[in-house]
């Protein structure tokens, strides 16, 4: 494989890695409010190759390649009937920024499944 059939693989494997569910993620529902992870996404790689003869005189053809890719999440959009927020994380260490919003997360999450308790059991009483 010459370098520029390398360089053709590396890219067509990455592009089949990285897609738009990559940089904006797939939603959740909690309590009326689809929450959207936007990531950024970042690749890099590289090849080479040449030819040479060692010192017997034989000749040798050599080649290699590399790639890399980086997913950072930087913000969350949320959106509400009343409201669209973009909640950065970026200026934050992630673990920070998700510790700041995860009390709020966990109450919505909490009283959907409380709600959801009680239509269950109206339903349970009904039957």
């Amino acid at each position: 494989m010459n370098a520029e059939e390398i360089i053709k693989t590396i890219t067509e494997e990455i592009a089949t890695m990285i897609s738009t569910k990559t940089v904006i993620g797939e939603h959740i529902t909690i309590d009326g409010r689809i929450i959207i992870p936007v990531t950024r996404v970042s690749f890099g790689f590289g090849s080479g190759g040449g030819t040479g003869r060692n010192k017997a005189g034989e000749e040798g053809i050599g080649s290699g390649g590399a790639g890399g890719a980086s997913i950072q999440p930087i913000a969350f959009l949320v959106i509400t009937p009343e409201d669209v927020q973009l909640l950065s994380i970026k200026g934050k260490g992630t673990i920070a920024r998700l510790a700041e919003i995860m009390p709020e997360m966990m109450e919505k999450y909490e009283q959907v499944m409380e709600r959801r308790k009680k239509e269950e059991s109206y339903r349970t009483e009904e039957e």
